[in-house]
C-alpha cells in the first residue's frame, strides 16, 4: 500500500464549505480553471497571496477594481463636506441645517446597507458594485442643481447611498482570498477605497480655486460645476469594472448559473441568513465596534472641514466685527489638514488588518482579539487628545494619531468578520457593515445635540473607549475566546492533516 499517494483528509475541525458541499451540480474537477496565483482548492479556489503589482484576472483583478471603485465612490459622497463653508454661505445655512445635511447624508446608507449584502449572494459583487456607481452618480451630478436647503437635504440623502459601496467592496474580497489572508485583503482594499474620503478633501477644493480661477466664475456657479467630476468619474468606473472583472474565481455569478455550476439561493436563505446572523452576540459586538470606527470615521469626514474653519480663531480678534478675519485658516487651508485624517487610509486600515493576520497565525483567534483591543483603545486615547488640543500645531500630530487608529479598527474588525458566519458572508458584512452607518447617524445627533464639536469629539472618545471594553467579550463559535476556558478544538485552527492507506 505504500504506492498509494498522500490523501487530504479533512479533520474533526470544522473547515469552510467548498463549492462541491455547498453547489451538489458544480462543475467537474476536471474543468476546473487554472489561475497565476496560488489558491486553496478546499476554499473554492480563493487566492491564499496577495500580488499587489498585478492586474491578472481573476483574483487580482477583483482585488483592484474592488478598492478603485470604492475609492471613487467614497470621493462622490464626501465631495460637498469640503465645500460646505461656501455652500453654507451661499445658502444661508445655519448650524441646525448643517447638522441635518451631515445627519442625512449617512441616513441613506443604513438600510442599503442591510440589503447590498444579500443582493451580492444572488447577483455576485460586481453587479452590485457598479450598480451602485453609475446610479450613485445621479445624484452626486444633481447636487448642482439644488437651489435651497430642501433640495440639498434630498441629493445628500440619495449620494450616501453610494456609501452602501463598502459591503460589496468586503464581499468581493472575501470571495477571492482566503481566511489566512482575507484580513489583509479586505483591510488594503477598504482602506485604499477610504482614502477617496481624504483625496476628494484635497482635490475638491482646489478644482473649486481652479474653476473660480479670476472671479471669471462667481462661487455660486464654481461649486455647481466641481461636483460634475466626481459623477462623471463614477460613470467610467463602473462601467469598466462591470466589463473586465468578475464576480468569484470560477466567473460570474449569472454564467455559472446558466451553466447549472452554481444553485439559486432561494430567498428562504436569505432570510434565514438574517436570523442566524442577528441571533449571534458576536455580530452585535462588531457592529457596535464598526460604529465606533468607521461611524465616527464618518462623522469626522462630515465635520472636520468646519470644525478647522470655523472653531480655530485669532484670539486678540472680536468676531462679532469681522468673523473672516478672526479665522486662522481659508476654506482650502482647513481642507487640506481635513485630508490628512482620510490620507491614514494609504496604509492604516491595511496595517490594522494584517497585524490582525499575523495575530492569527500565532494565537489564532485569540489574537484577533488583543488587536482588535489594543487598536480600539489607542484610538480613545488619541481621540481625547485631539478633542483637548486647542492650537492648530498641536491638534495636526493628534489628527494623524486618531486617524491612523480609527482607520486600524476597522481594519481589525473585517479580520473577525469572515468567521462569524462562513455560510453567510455577505450578510455577515452588511450586518455589521450597517453599524457602521447607525454609528455615523448617531454620532451626528450627538455632535447637533450637544452643539460644541470639540466637547463632541471628548464624548465620543469615552463611547470609543467603551467599545474596546467590548473586545473582552467577542466570542465567535468554533474559535479562542480571549478569557475562559479554550473551547476550540486544536486551539481554533482549521487544519487538513494527510493520512497514509
Amino acid at each position: 500500500m505504500d504506492s498509494v499517494s498522500q490523501i487530504p483528509v479533512l479533520s474533526e475541525d470544522k473547515a469552510e464549505p467548498s463549492l462541491f458541499d455547498m453547489y451538489p451540480n458544480t462543475l467537474p474537477v476536471a474543468s476546473r480553471r487554472s489561475f497565476e496565483i496560488s489558491v486553496d482548492p478546499m476554499q473554492n479556489d480563493k487566492a491564499t497571496e496577495i500580488r499587489l503589482f498585478t492586474f491578472q484576472r481573476p483574483h487580482m483583478r477583483a482585488f483592484h477594481y474592488a478598492w478603485l471603485s470604492f475609492f471613487v465612490a467614497f470621493f462622490g459622497w464626501f465631495s460637498i463636506p469640503p465645500l460646505m463653508p461656501t455652500i453654507k454661505e451661499q445658502f444661508s445655512l445655519t448650524d441646525d441645517q448643517v447638522a441635518n445635511s451631515n445627519i442625512v447624508s449617512v441616513a441613506g446608507t443604513i438600510f442599503g446597507r442591510v440589503i447590498v449584502g444579500p443582493l451580492c449572494d444572488r447577483y455576485g459583487s460586481r453587479t452590485v458594485q457598479a450598480t451602485l456607481l453609475v446610479l450613485g452618480a445621479i445624484p452626486v451630478a444633481s447636487a448642482s442643481l439644488a437651489v435651497s436647503y430642501e433640495g440639498l437635504m434630498a441629493v445628500r440623502f440619495f449620494i450616501g447611498l453610494v456609501g452602501c459601496s463598502f459591503v460589496s467592496t468586503a464581499y468581493w474580497t472575501t470571495v477571492m482570498f482566503s481566511k489566512e489572508v482575507v484580513g489583509s485583503a479586505n483591510a488594503i482594499a477598504a482602506g485604499w477605497g477610504n482614502l477617496g474620503a481624504g483625496v476628494t478633501y484635497l482635490v475638491t477644493p482646489l478644482l473649486f480655486d481652479l474653476v473660480t480661477l479670476n472671479g471669471e466664475i462667481s462661487d455660486n456657479y464654481g461649486w455647481r460645476i466641481t461636483l460634475l467630476f466626481p459623477a462623471v468619474l463614477m460613470v467610467f468606473i463602473g462601467i469598466c469594472l462591470f466589463l473586465y472583472s468578475d464576480d468569484c474565481p470560477q466567473g460570474n455569478y449569472v454564467d455559472l448559473r446558466k451553466r447549472y455550476a452554481m444553485a439559486t439561493n432561494p430567498r428562504t436563505d436569505i432570510k434565514r441568513g438574517f436570523v442566524v446572523v442577528a441571533s449571534m452576540p458576536v455580530s452585535w459586538i462588531l457592529a457596535f465596534q464598526y460604529a465606533c470606527s468607521f461611524g465616527v470615521e464618518l462623522q469626522v469626514h462630515n465635520v472636520l472641514s468646519l470644525y478647522y474653519y470655523e472653531d480655530f480663531r485669532r484670539p486678540d480678534c472680536d468676531p462679532t466685527t469681522d468673523i473672516d478675519e478672526c479665522r486662522l485658516l481659508t476654506q482650502t487651508k482647513a481642507s487640506l489638514i481635513s485630508s490628512l485624517f482620510g490620507l491614514m487610509c494609504i496604509f492604516a486600515r491595511a496595517i490594522g488588518g494584517y497585524a490582525s493576520d499575523v495575530a492569527n497565525r500565532h494565537y489564532d483567534m485569540k489574537g484577533r482579539i488583543v488587536v482588535q483591543l489594543v487598536v480600539f483603545t489607542c484610538q480613545a486615547v488619541f481621540l481625547l487628545l485631539f478633542s483637548q488640543a486647542t492650537s492648530i500645531g498641536w491638534s495636526i500630530p493628534c489628527l494623524v494619531a486618531f486617524g491612523f487608529f480609527a482607520q486600524a479598527c476597522t481594519g481589525s474588525t473585517y479580520g473577525i468578520v469572515p468567521y462569524v458566519s462562513p455560510a453567510f458572508p455577505g450578510v455577515t458584512a452588511g450586518f455589521v457593515g450597517a453599524g457602521g452607518n447607525v454609528g455615523g447617524l448617531c454620532w451626528g445627533f450627538l455632535f447637533k445635540g450637544v452643539g460644541n464639536r470639540a466637547a463632541s469629539f471628548e464624548y465620543l472618545s469615552v463611547i470609543v473607549a467603551g467599545s474596546a471594553l467590548l473586545s473582552m467579550c467577542i466570542h465567535v463559535e468554533g474559535e479562542r475566546k480571549l478569557w475562559g476556558a479554550d473551547e476550540a478544538v486544536h486551539g481554533g485552527r482549521r487544519r487538513l492533516r494527510t493520512a497514509r492507506a
